[in-house]
């Protein structure tokens, strides 16, 4: 025969679960009301954040950069990316006012683990963000110090490029590092990113100087070649005519009876030439 329970402990049991639900209400329309008035400070947060990105023209330097350019082109630019990290931040601490107020201890636990990973979480954002830009910054800035008559324009914009992409994968490994997104892994890969980068830089000038290539390695970094632009006559080992295209290693000349000679840049160096008016 089942146990029935008495009417007096019903009563109590029921009493005891509408006094938990009383208490509770006043928390989950509290919670509501959090939530609601997050959502609408996050908005208007977001607007004034654009307004304030646009008032600075900052979209304008984000977009000079080569990953700016690329974020520009899929629809967001710096003010979209500022708004929607401030609206985040205003979402998830109103959502974790709001569990707080419900006092679920697993839902406790899990806000203020959120809420210390944010502040880590943003600081790399915005390492990054602003990072880029400082890196197209340092790249302009040492691209413009180096002379045009001690270096050729062609190795300075190689250089800069690479130095410009080094800096961005430098960047990448501190963000990740302030984020503290497998500090591990990430240490072991930027020590083999810029192994294998200072091995392939290596290995380039080795080929370049030690098999054969000395003289071309020599054109790459002399400036008096660079001199040489279409359109103009010279005369080299004994050829006069004017210069129809010119590459890394060769230049095309014309001559006077409309015969085409290719000369390898390295006779410049060693035979020299004249400029011819």
């Amino acid at each position: 025969m089942g146990y029935l329970m008495p009417e007096n402990e019903l009563i109590q049991v029921l009493t005891q679960i509408i006094d938990s639900f009383t208490r509770f209400l006043p928390n989950v329309a509290l919670s509501a009301v959090i939530l609601i008035t997050g959502y609408v400070v996050g908005r208007a947060a977001g607007k004034v954040t654009v307004a304030i990105a646009k008032m600075i023209k900052i979209d304008e330097s984000f977009g000079k950069t080569a990953i700016g350019k690329q974020l520009i082109l899929a629809g967001y630019p710096f003010s979209k990316i500022a708004s929607i990290l401030v609206r985040l931040v205003i979402y998830v601490l109103t959502i974790m006012a709001a569990l707080s107020l419900l006092q679920i201890e697993i839902l406790n636990e899990i806000s203020l683990m959120i809420a210390a990973y944010i502040p880590r979480l943003m600081g790399a954002i915005i390492i990054f963000l602003l990072g880029i830009m400082l890196v197209d910054w340092i790249t302009d800035v040492v691209e413009r110090l180096i002379p045009e008559e001690a270096v050729p324009r062609s190795i300075v914009a190689t250089l800069a490029t690479s130095f410009k992409y080094i800096l961005y994968m430098v960047l990448i490994f501190v963000a990740f590092d302030v984020a503290e997104i497998a500090p591990h892994i990430v240490a072991s890969a930027a020590q083999a990113v810029f192994l294998v980068a200072a091995i392939s830089v290596g290995l380039t000038f080795a080929l370049l100087i030690g098999l054969g290539l000395k003289e071309e390695a020599i054109v790459l970094v002399s400036s008096e070649a660079e001199m040489i632009k279409p359109g103009m006559r010279i005369e080299v080992n004994g050829v006069k005519g004017s210069v129809r295209r010119v590459s890394t290693f060769l230049i095309e000349v014309e001559d006077n009876e409309h015969n085409i000679h290719v000369i390898p840049k390295r006779e410049l160096l060693q035979k020299g030439f004249k400029i011819l008016k």
